[in-house]
């Protein structure tokens, strides 16, 4: 009985979410929401070459009164998963990684590092090999004004591995994403309210 209302709850989820295709310049609705799309920035390489990139898309979206813009990316991979390790703070000379993954809540270890300092989170070992700030350049749409890649080295028992953190992670949009775009000049945008 409790699988059966798991399955009927996890069905009528998806069953109210709902989507919207669009093209820059259009407008639908999306729930009690009307999406507007302003610009589309489509960086994808042609089949042949390599390269990896994404459409961004500036949206205004309406809600009653409330109004918004936003930047939304369609990634050609999927996203980064949690490598168990994240930057919560950054200065101009030290860095704070946390154990407590974005969204969630509970008790996690931190620890403050300098450039080239080894410390510890939890079971791994971590040293801070430098970072490095990206800038969004002008006139170009980015999700992010400014972001840091945080290179670190890591060792977990016999294990040894090297990351390059994001800060500040990118965070979803509440209840909008940006789920295809067809290849056309002026790509088809499918907008959809389901939650991740």
């Amino acid at each position: 009985m409790r699988r059966l209302l798991f399955v009927a709850l996890f069905a009528l989820s998806f069953a109210q979410a709902g989507q919207v295709t669009l093209r820059e310049g259009e407008s639908g609705q999306l729930g009690s929401r009307t999406i507007r799309v302003l610009r589309v920035d489509d960086l994808r390489c042609g089949p042949t070459e390599n390269c990896v990139a994404d459409v961004l898309a500036q949206v205004q979206v309406q809600d009653g009164s409330k109004i918004s813009k936003v930047i939304l990316s369609l990634y050609p991979r999927p996203p980064q998963t949690w490598p168990g390790i994240g930057v919560i703070k950054l200065t101009r000379d030290i860095v704070t990684f946390t154990t407590r993954p974005p969204g969630s809540s509970g008790s996690a270890q931190q620890v403050t590092l300098r450039r080239g300092e080894t410390g510890r989170l939890g079971p791994r070992q971590i040293t801070v090999q430098g970072w490095e700030t990206m800038r969004c350049p002008p006139q170009a749409l980015c999700v992010r004004p400014e972001w840091t890649y945080v290179y670190v080295r890591v060792v977990w028992g016999i294990k040894r591995t090297w990351l390059a953190l994001e800060y500040p992670r990118v965070l979803a949009w509440p209840g909008l994403s940006l789920i295809d775009a067809t290849t056309e000049d002026n790509p088809k945008l499918t907008f959809t309210d389901a939650r991740p």
